[in-house]
């Protein structure tokens, strides 16, 4: 896999996480009573962010 399509792969799973990051607790979840299901996908979202975030930085490279 080369650099670019790394790079494209990790931008399309970042902006997946950012739509469900709306989507899932505002859309699903939001007509639902207050639950353990809320804070539990807010857990799991802000792992895979991390995740994410550790992945893209892992080898960063200053290229100046």
């Amino acid at each position: 896999m080369t650099i670019l399509s790394k790079r494209s792969l990790w931008l399309i799973v970042m902006a997946l996480l950012v739509v469900a990051g709306v989507y899932v607790p505002y859309g699903l979840l939001g007509g639902s009573s207050p639950s353990f299901m809320i804070a539990g996908f807010w857990l799991l979202f802000g792992v895979g962010v991390a995740i994410m975030v550790i992945l893209g930085t892992a080898r960063w490279k200053d290229e100046s």
